[in-house]
C-alpha cells in the first residue's frame, strides 16, 4: 500500500469571482451543473509526469504542430485559408482541414495563460488574419468549399459545420486568455450564421459530426445571447426526427437516419449507443451542455442509459470507443469507427480512434459536472492514462490515429496510411484530427483536476500542481500538492495558511480501483470510511499545517472480461493502478512469439523503474510462461501437437508507452494460464 499525501494550502477572504477569470468549459453560472469549474490560471504544474509532459507539450508539440501547419508540403493549413481568401494557390488535404488550426489556437492561448511567450501570440495574430480573410460576408467559413469554389452544403462528407464547431470553442479560450476579441468577432459571425440556417435552409443533420453543439453553448456562455443555446438545442433535438434517406457511406444523397450518427430515432429515445465514435461522444457532450444549461430532464435519462450501455457492453479495457474499424450496425448501416454490437470487443482489430476516446473524456467531464458521481472521474482517469495518451508519441512530435490493443509482430501484411499500426507517423495532409486534440487536452489537463461547489473543494486527479483559487465564497484557498502518481500513490497536500475561520469541505477521489483505501487527517483516521469509486468527504475548519493523508493499494490486478465478450474468453489485461500494462515483442527474447505467452494465475509482477523510457515510466517484471510448439506452416488447425509451458522472465510497460522504441508486435490481452 502506497499513501496519497494531501497539504492544504493558504486560504484568504476575498471578493466574488473576478471579470478576469478565465474557464475551460465556463459552467461556473450554469444551473443544472453540481459543480462549477476552477479558473484556468489557479493550477500549475510543479513536478512530475504531468509536470514533464506538460512542458514537453509548450515546447515541443505545439511548435511543431505549427511547423506543420505552415509547412505547405506538409500539413498545407495555412495555404489553405489563402487560397480560400482569393489568394495562388489550391485546397489540400482532408474536408476537415480548416481544424487543424483553430485547435492549435486553443491549444496556443491555453499554454499562452501559463507561457507568455511573444512567438505564440505573434502566431495566433497571424493565423487569425488568414482566417478573417478566408470568412464570407454572410459569415460562413470553410476553406475546403470557398477555395474550390463548391457549392455549400451539397455533401455532408465535406464536414462544414464540424470545423466551424472548433472554430467557436477556440474564439472562447482565445477571448478569455488574451482578452482580445480578434477571434471573437470572426466567431459571432460565424454563429450567427449558423443560427441564421441551421433548421431553415440547412438540415440541422449537416451538424453529424456535432463539435458545434458545444461550441455553440460556449458561445452563449462567453456572450449571453440565447440564440446560441437555442441553435445547439436545435441540433439535439433534430436528431433522428426525420425517415431515413440514406448513409452517409452508402449511396444515397443524405445522410439522415443511419446508425453511422446516431440518428435513427432522436436522442431522448435511444436505447444503444451506436456508429462513429466522435459523432456520438460530441453530441452526448454536447447534451450534457445543453441540459446544464436548460435542465431539459427528457435530457439527462437518455444521457444516463447511453452511458451504461457504453461502458458496460461496448467499452475496451482501455477506454476505447470504436472496437469496430469497418462494418454494419445493428441497423445494418454501413459503420466505420464505431462501435459494434454488445460485447463486440475484438483486440487485434480494435480501432478506437484517439479523438473519440478524447470525446469520451470530455463527455465524463460534463456528466461528473453536472452528477458529482465518482464513476465519471475513474473513467476519465481511465481515458487519460489508457485511453487517447497513446495517441501520442514519447516524443512528443509523432502520433497514432488509433489505438489497438493487440497487434501481431509480423505486421508485414499491414498497409499505410492513416489507419497504420505499428510506427507513429507526422498528421501530414491527411492524419490531421487527433494531433491537435491530444495538443490541447494536454495543454488545459490542469484545469480538470479540481472543482469547486457551494460547500468546498473537489479534488478530482492527481499530479504534482499547487492550486490558488476561489471558492464559492469567494475565500482564496491554496493547495500544494506533491505526487509521484501514476507510478506511486503518494500525493501531498499542505495548508500552509488560514485567512478564513469558517469551515469548508475537501472531497478526495478514492479510485474505483483503490481498494482498503485509508485516509488520515493529521495522523488520525478520517471521520468518514473511504470508499472505493467514492469522494471523501471532509469538513472542517483547516489550519495552517493540516494535511489529509490518503493511502491507496497500488496493486496489480488481473483483468478479464464478460464472458460474452468471445474474443476476450480466457484472456486476461494487466492494470496497476490506474494503469493498463502491455507487453512488446522487444522484450520477449528474439525466439519467442508474443502470442505463446501465457500469464500464470498467481503471478507476481513488481514495479521497476524503466532506463529505456522517459518521464520516470515504471515497468513490471516477473516470470510468465511459455508454450512451446512447433511453428504453424501453412496450417490453419491441427491436433493438439504441445503442452509443454516453460517458465521465463517477462518485462511489461504502460500500454500509453508502447510503439516508442521502433515498431514491433504488442498485446494487452494475453491468455491465462491456470495451474
Amino acid at each position: 500500500m502506497y499513501k496519497i499525501l494531501l497539504c492544504v494550502g493558504m486560504i484568504a477572504m476575498t471578493g466574488s469571482a473576478s471579470a478576469e477569470d478565465a474557464y475551460l468549459v465556463d459552467m461556473h453560472a450554469s444551473p443544472h451543473a453540481k459543480m462549477r469549474p476552477i479558473a484556468f490560471e489557479s493550477v500549475n504544474w510543479t513536478d512530475g509526469f504531468w509536470a514533464d509532459r506538460y512542458d514537453q507539450t509548450c515546447s515541443i508539440t505545439l511548435r511543431r504542430l505549427w511547423q506543420l501547419a505552415a509547412d505547405p508540403d506538409a500539413g498545407h493549413v495555412l495555404d489553405n485559408f489563402r487560397a480560400a481568401a482569393g489568394g495562388q494557390g489550391e485546397h489540400a488535404g482532408t474536408d476537415w482541414q480548416d481544424a487543424w488550426l483553430y485547435k492549435w489556437i486553443e491549444s496556443a492561448a491555453s499554454v499562452y495563460a501559463k507561457n507568455p511567450d511573444p512567438w505564440i501570440m505573434e502566431r495566433m495574430d497571424e493565423a487569425i488574419e488568414l482566417i478573417a480573410a478566408a470568412q464570407q460576408e454572410d459569415g460562413y467559413i470553410a476553406t475546403q468549399i470557398t477555395a474550390k469554389k463548391k457549392e455549400r452544403f451539397t455533401n455532408p462528407r465535406e464536414h462544414e459545420v464540424y470545423s466551424m464547431g472548433h472554430l467557436l470553442t477556440a474564439a472562447c479560450m482565445h477571448q478569455r486568455i488574451t482578452r482580445k476579441d480578434s477571434l471573437m468577432k470572426i466567431a459571432i459571425r460565424n454563429a450567427d450564421f449558423l443560427c441564421e440556417n441551421l433548421g431553415e435552409k440547412v438540415w440541422p443533420s449537416y451538424a453529424h459530426n456535432p463539435s458545434a453543439i458545444m461550441g455553440l453553448v460556449e458561445m452563449y456562455r462567453q456572450t449571453g445571447q440565447k440564440k446560441y443555446l437555442d441553435c445547439a438545442k436545435l441540433i439535439v433535438d433534430s436528431r433522428g426526427t426525420r425517415p431515413k434517406q440514406g448513409g452517409i457511406f452508402s449511396k444515397g444523397p443524405g445522410i439522415i437516419g443511419t446508425d453511422l450518427i446516431q440518428d435513427r430515432v432522436p436522442l431522448r429515445r435511444s436505447t444503444q449507443v451506436v456508429g462513429h465514435n466522435v459523432f456520438f461522444t460530441y453530441l452526448f457532450a454536447g447534451a450534457t451542455d445543453v441540459y446544464m444549461e436548460t435542465g431539459d430532464k427528457t435530457l439527462r435519462e437518455p444521457l444516463d442509459r447511453l452511458w451504461h450501455d457504453l461502458t458496460r457492453t461496448k467499452m475496451c479495457i482501455n477506454g476505447g470507443v470504436s472496437p469496430v474499424g469497418r462494418g454494419l450496425s445493428l441497423g445494418k448501416d454501413p459503420v466505420v469507427e464505431a462501435v459494434g454490437a454488445s460485447y463486440d470487443l475484438p483486440a487485434a482489430d480494435s480501432y478506437n480512434e484517439t479523438c473519440g476516446q478524447i470525446g469520451n473524456f470530455m463527455w465524463n467531464f460534463r456528466m461528473l459536472a453536472i452528477s458529482g458521481d465518482a464513476k465519471y472521474a475513474d473513467l476519465m482517469e481511465l481515458e487519460l492514462y489508457n485511453g487517447f495518451l497513446a495517441g501520442i508519441g514519447l516524443d512528443g512530435e509523432s502520433w497514432f490515429y488509433r489505438n489497438s490493443l493487440r497487434l501481431d509482430q509480423d505486421y508485414s501484411d499491414l498497409v499505410g496510411g492513416h489507419n497504420f499500426l505499428p510506427q507513429r507517423v507526422l498528421p501530414g495532409r491527411k492524419r490531421i484530427c487527433c494531433p491537435t486534440n491530444l495538443l490541447r487536452t494536454l495543454a488545459q489537463l490542469h484545469t480538470y483536476l479540481y472543482s469547486i461547489d457551494d460547500q468546498g473543494l473537489w479534488v478530482h486527479h492527481y499530479g504534482g500542481n499547487t492550486f490558488e483559487g476561489k471558492l464559492a465564497d469567494g475565500s482564496v484557498v491554496k493547495l500544494t500538492q506533491e505526487t509521484a502518481f501514476p507510478w506511486s500513490g503518494k500525493v501531498v497536500l499542505k495548508i500552509k495558511s488560514v485567512a478564513s475561520s469558517d469551515p469548508f469541505a475537501i472531497r478526495v477521489r478514492i479510485p474505483g480501483w483503490a481498494s482498503d483505501a485509508a485516509v488520515t487527517v493529521n495522523g488520525e483516521p478520517a471521520a468518514n470510511t473511504p470508499t472505493a469509486g467514492s469522494y471523501l468527504y471532509l469538513k472542517r475548519k483547516w489550519n495552517t499545517g493540516d494535511r489529509i493523508e490518503l493511502d491507496l493499494p497500488m496493486e496489480t490486478r488481473l483483468m478479464t472480461a464478460h464472458p460474452k465478450a468471445e474474443q476476450l474468453r480466457n484472456q486476461v489485461a494487466i492494470m496497476h493502478g490506474p494503469l493498463l500494462y502491455c507487453v512488446e515483442s522487444k522484450d520477449v527474447p528474439k525466439d519467442k512469439d508474443i502470442n505463446n505467452v501465457r500469464i500464470p494465475a498467481d503471478i507476481e509482477l513488481k514495479s521497476a523503474p524503466a532506463s529505456d523510457l522517459p518521464f520516470g515510466i515504471q515497468v513490471l517484471e516477473g516470470n510468465a510462461l511459455y508454450l512451446d510448439e512447433r511453428p504453424w506452416d501453412n496450417e490453419l488447425y491441427r491436433p493438439l501437437s504441445s503442452t509443454s509451458l516453460t517458465e521465463f522472465p517477462i518485462r511489461m510497460i504502460p500500454y500509453f508507452a508502447w510503439a516508442n522504441r521502433g515498431p514491433g508486435g504488442m498485446t494487452a490481452w494475453l491468455p491465462l494460464e491456470v495451474q
